[in-house]
């Protein structure tokens, strides 16, 4: 057999070698970007949509009684469609009655969750809204609910929140989407 010798100098090299690509490494390792945290670029269209979704809304739950329902109103269909707007008007003298009796002051945080379905001129979002307080007739402050914004000649528009069946058929076809 045969033996191999290593000089001091040539063992110091060896051995710094083995360190500086130890520490090269462990430096890459934890400077480099993260992939995990990276979020694929959205397009302008779904960050307005997504926008127009969460500020429609926070503006329908934002609740103050003593600024009255005209101001609600008015905010509401601020960002709203037209139909959206028309239709929270034919239920606003209802509500309203409900909010004043029970002096209703609610702050209302939206936070879009995640977009469900998309067409050029249509986007449905979900959104979790968390509440200061129950709605009158309530005991809930969380909710998790599906809305539809809507392109229109003024940009994307809060347009309405989707009905239980219509959220069901969205569930729906998303398991069948997943499905290997």
């Amino acid at each position: 057999m045969k033996e191999i010798t290593f000089s001091k100098r040539n063992t110091f090299l060896i051995l710094l070698t083995i360190l500086l690509t130890g520490a090269g490494i462990f430096m890459i390792g934890r400077f480099a970007p993260q992939t995990a945290t990276l979020e694929p670029t959205r397009s302008p269209d779904q960050v307005v949509a997504e926008q127009a979704a969460v500020e429609g809304t926070q503006a329908f739950f934002q609740i103050q009684s003593e600024a009255g329902k005209d101001a609600w109103l008015e905010h509401f269909c601020s960002l709203s469609t037209e139909s959206g707007c028309a239709f929270i008007q034919m239920g606003a003298d209802r509500l309203w009655k409900k909010y004043v009796e029970a002096n209703t002051s609610i702050q209302a945080a939206v936070k879009a969750v995640e977009q469900v379905s998309a067409t050029a001129t249509e986007q449905v979002w979900k959104v979790d809204v968390s509440l200061s307080e129950p709605l009158p007739g309530s005991n809930k402050t969380q909710e998790e609910t599906y809305v539809l914004a809507v392109k229109t000649d003024a940009g994307w528009k809060f347009d309405r929140f989707l009905l239980e069946p219509e959220i069901q058929a969205l569930i729906e076809r998303q398991q069948k989407e997943n499905k290997p």
